[in-house]
């Protein structure tokens, strides 16, 4: 691929990290490609903040230092996107018949490998079917249609044959076929088979395969059963000989098949009708690079946020991973759980880049302009592969531009102005992400007095959220800084934690649907959706839940009667007791923004918590969140849209504050941390490290 970016940006180098959670005296490999290559400087820092616009809380960074710095030989390391299935050692046959199901998504003039088969390769194109080796050759003329299933049969030995059938796709439409037969005696080589790829990798299929079966003089030789496995990286061979293969770069499994009429809405309930797979030319879930080399996290390194900086002329690159406190011990009472999961959902998204919401295309740094000029990097969850289905996998094993500082203050970056809060104010911190919660659950968070979300902890696991909310219900004190938290539920890769799917069925605010009869997830086999309707909305979890979003700026919030409960005194103490507060701050400029929870008791939210402050004069972009709406209706001063501070009292001594809003980190920094959002914010942090248990009203 071309590696011209757009405007006068420089980046040649880039890479990634595994894992990206680790613990003291345990390594971690990086994996760096270079579009020059050569030597490049590394040297490990803690990030503290990320943020270097010049009205932002300003770019921090501490060196570790001799001998943590040093110089690597980069090569370039390509990327290969494409899903497919692999059979290894497949016998020679003489003789027989191969069939498949076949259902393109995306057919263009230039063909796509349906199946490798040894030496003979199966490639459809807009115009037909083609099987061939270098013995023998038929093509199938075929006026071919996306989306509807083919079968394909193909007889080889004494002569080559194959046979195209094509299913109507209603009672308007008409069944095609098409045959062809040479007399010539053709058989399949041994070796490794493909499906969905050449083995050469090359012209990958988009579209979904069922049921490939082969068959000598009656006799089952294979026959691979893809409702099988559905959550592995493994296809079955069910006729007794052994001949599993393997699935790479994650297509998607839990799909419709082709005998699938909408009696079944799960692939528990109907096997045979989801036996399908679909496949990619731009799956990307593992980029496979080598180690550039490995770095061992010396034994009394503190808990933190780092990165590996490398720098190679004037190209830069930033790879960040998170030190853990050493297992069974803490190194503080305050943990921040760092919202990996989120920063996977929107890794390498470029809506920045398609105008809309976000407004006109522009880039802002050499990483936006990367990723632009890279679509081999892989998608975010907000993103369409080429066929057109939504993306519903992403991973932490490839180069991820957006999860980096000095980029965008969304997801990761904005988190930052958390963590260089708490290093301003000298407060000590764990860390720890939230593939570590999903993994060890609420076992993870013992110890730690005080849990601190990130800005947007919106895609959460069923094990992430039982774990919190576990350990919030033995005492545990929870400080939400975002907004949108808590929304969507997602599945980890039971294989490979490192990748995570989501399901976005029925409603919210999202980027695509899934196809209907598609909502489960395949990793976990659990219905996807927002957890708002999975009958756990996030109002139950911290006391408010995703009201609005908008991107034209931010706005304060108007103080409310609750401040003088004198339930919250220690929170409002030593605070001006003006009408409004955060009326500042470099995300919009004003603390509520962005996205935005609100308190709702219909929704779960509990009725003892006091609501200290609500936002108000939102601007005409802040629109009310889709899945509250039964028919369209315009809506002028919708009192819904607004963001919610709250504090509430949980059974067992603990409690939850929750601040509603994306944009309120980025006010922390304003006027050099003196200010109203900065001070509460550290009140609530000083209650909520006191041992004193908090006492349930009433």
């Amino acid at each position: 691929m071309s590696h011209e970016l757009p405007g006068d940006f420089v980046k040649d180098v880039v890479g990634y990290c595994v894992p990206l959670s680790l613990r003291a005296g345990e390594d971690v490999a990086f994996k760096l490609s270079s579009f020059r290559p050569g030597p490049a400087e590394w040297s490990i820092v803690e990030l503290i903040s990320g943020d270097d616009r010049p009205h932002g809380t300003g770019f921090i960074e501490r060196p570790l230092g001799e001998p943590h710095a040093g110089v690597v030989d980069v090569d370039h390391q390509p990327l290969a996107p494409g899903s497919y299935a692999r059979i290894e050692d497949m016998p020679e046959v003489d003789e027989g018949v191969f069939e498949i199901w076949v259902y393109p998504t995306l057919l263009r003039a230039t063909p796509q490998c349906v199946a490798s088969l040894g030496d003979l390769e199966i490639l459809l194109d807009e115009a037909g079917v083609t099987a061939a080796n270098d013995h023998g050759r038929v093509r199938v003329a075929l006026d071919l249609v996306e989306k509807r299933w083919l079968h394909l049969r193909l007889t080889f030995g004494a002569a080559l044959s194959l046979l195209v059938e094509q299913s109507p796709g209603g009672v308007a439409e008409s069944a095609g076929s098409g045959y062809e037969q040479i007399d010539k005696a053709v058989s399949l080589g041994a070796g490794a088979w493909q499906f969905a790829a050449m083995a050469s990798g090359d012209k990958c299929f988009n579209g979904r395969l069922e049921a490939p079966v082969l068959t000598r003089r009656g006799r089952v030789l294979a026959a691979w059963d893809f409702a099988q496995g559905v959550d592995s990286s493994r296809i079955v061979d069910v006729s007794g000989n052994a001949r599993d293969g393997v699935l790479y770069q994650t297509p998607t499994r839990a799909v419709k098949g082709r005998l699938w009429d909408g009696a079944a809405q799960s692939y528990h309930a109907a096997p045979d009708h989801y036996a399908a797979i679909h496949f990619h030319e731009d799956d990307l879930t593992d980029a496979g690079w080598h180690d550039s080399f490995v770095w061992q996290a010396p034994d009394d390194l503190a808990s933190g946020q780092y990165a590996c900086k490398v720098v190679q002329g004037e190209s830069e690159d930033y790879i960040p991973f998170f030190v853990r406190a050493p297992a069974g011990k803490r190194g503080a009472d305050v943990l921040y759980l760092v919202p990996t999961a989120s920063y996977l959902a929107y890794a390498n998204q470029r809506l920045q880049f398609t105008g809309g919401i976000f407004g006109e295309p522009r880039f802002h740094h050499a990483n936006d302009a990367f990723l632009y000029a890279h679509e081999d990097v892989g998608f975010s969850l907000y993103e369409y592969h080429r066929d057109g289905s939504g993306v519903h996998f992403s991973s932490r094993l490839r180069p991820i531009l957006n999860m980096k500082p000095r980029t965008g203050t969304w997801a990761f970056n904005a988190d930052t102005h958390i963590t260089a809060w708490l290093h301003q104010r000298d407060i000590p911190f764990d860390v720890m992400t939230d593939e570590d919660l999903h993994l060890e659950g609420a076992k993870a968070l013992e110890g730690y007095r005080v849990v601190i979300t990130g800005t947007h902890p919106e895609y959460y696991s069923s094990s992430m959220r039982d774990g919190l909310s576990a350990w919030l219900g033995a005492g545990g004190r929870l400080m939400y800084m975002g907004g949108n938290g808590f929304y969507w539920r997602i599945a980890h890769d039971p294989e490979n934690p490192g990748v995570i799917e989501v399901r976005r069925a029925e409603d919210g605010t999202r980027a695509w649907m899934a196809e209907p009869g598609e909502y489960y997830h395949q990793f976990s086999g659990e219905y996807g959706g927002l957890w708002r309707r999975l009958g756990k909305p996030p109002n139950e979890l911290v006391g408010i839940g995703f009201a609005a979003q908008g991107f034209d700026g931010g706005t304060y919030y108007r103080v409310q009667e609750g401040a003088l409960d004198p339930r919250v005194g220690f929170i409002v103490d030593g605070i001006d007791a003006g009408e409004v507060w955060g009326s500042f701050g470099n995300q919009g400029g004003g603390a509520a923004g962005e996205e935005i929870d609100r308190w709702d008791i219909s929704l779960g939210s509990p009725r003892h918590a006091v609501v200290l402050a609500s936002s108000e004069n939102h601007r005409p972009g802040m629109l009310r969140v889709k899945e509250e709406f039964h028919m369209t209706q315009p809506l002028g001063n919708d009192p819904k849209v607004r963001a919610d501070m709250v504090f509430f009292e949980v059974p067992g001594g603990g409690a939850v504050f929750s601040t509603g809003s994306i944009s309120y980190a980025g006010s922390l920094a304003h006027n050099q941390y003196d200010n109203e959002i900065a001070r509460l914010t550290e009140n609530v942090l000083t209650r909520f490290l006191d041992p004193e248990p908090f006492v349930m009203p009433g």
